[in-house]
């Protein structure tokens, strides 16, 4: 294909760290080419058909890909033109379909997979619950340098005239994973308010992907469980450390401060 100017890299993120990995990605890919960054959240995505390629990032929950990133694909218009894609995941355990799933709805809106990877990641949800494991407020060892060489592949691939798509592989492991999966998509547990903590700021208010957090009467914050996705954004950027997954604990450390 023509020489690459212009890549587009879309993403969702729910406490940061895919947002962490997208901008180094953005910083690798500046030097080579004009990159722009989106958040899905963000309504001021440019139209994809302008770019020569895109890169997909998403957080895997119940080893899926995040629901706005979904939706957000879901209801774009297929592109007239093939548009080459890098798709990635952050995770804090295993990925298992999720890089899979992502490149099935991709291919539907006429975007091909050239290349993807999954990096580990921070757990949003494995640093609230088990605080004590270290490995879990961490990125894996030597990520910037690892993003380094996919940059460098992936825009290596996309100077190739025809860049061969493909459908990552099933995974196995996703059949012995499939009741925790089904377990964590049915369920949501239940985020806690420590009103001694609160400050009423309503910052965990208007940082909701979902927006299913509202003001009560007390101007304190109304946590409903329909609609959560579990990405726990509002207890790892809470300044005052209000919000947990225990009724009566608050957490001592949060996700919050690593990716600010």
């Amino acid at each position: 294909m023509a020489a690459v100017k212009k890549i587009l890299i879309l993403y969702f993120s729910g406490a940061g760290a895919t947002k962490k990995v997208a901008q180094f990605m953005q910083g690798r890919l500046s030097h080579h080419c004009k990159a722009d960054i989106f958040s899905v959240e963000s309504k001021a995505i440019p139209s994809i058909h302008t770019y020569d390629a895109i890169i997909v990032g998403t957080p895997v929950y119940h080893a899926a890909p995040a629901r706005l990133i979904v939706s957000y694909f879901s209801a774009m218009p297929r592109l007239n033109k093939k548009t080459p894609a890098f798709t990635f995941n952050t995770r804090g355990l295993c990925s298992l379909n999720t890089n899979r799933v992502l490149a099935k709805l991709l291919l539907g809106k006429n975007i091909i997979t050239i290349m993807d990877r999954a990096y580990r990641s921070p757990a949003s949800d494995g640093s609230i619950l088990a605080p004590f494991i270290k490995r879990f407020f961490e990125f894996e060892k030597d990520l910037e340098r690892k993003i380094d060489r996919d940059c460098a592949r992936f825009l290596g691939l996309l100077k190739k005239d025809a860049p061969q798509g493909y459908i990552p592989r099933f995974q196995l492991g996703s059949i012995i994973n499939a009741p925790n999966k089904v377990a964590g998509q049915l369920i949501t547990l239940k985020i806690n308010l420590h009103k001694d903590k609160c400050t009423k700021c309503g910052k965990c208010i208007s940082l909701c992907p979902h927006k299913v957090i509202s003001m009560d009467k007390d101007h304190y914050p109304l946590l409903a469980s329909k609609g959560c996705e579990n990405c726990y954004r509002c207890i790892h950027h809470c300044p005052s450390l209000a919000l947990s997954l225990r009724k009566r604990k608050s957490p001592k450390k949060v996700l919050g401060g690593i990716f600010t």
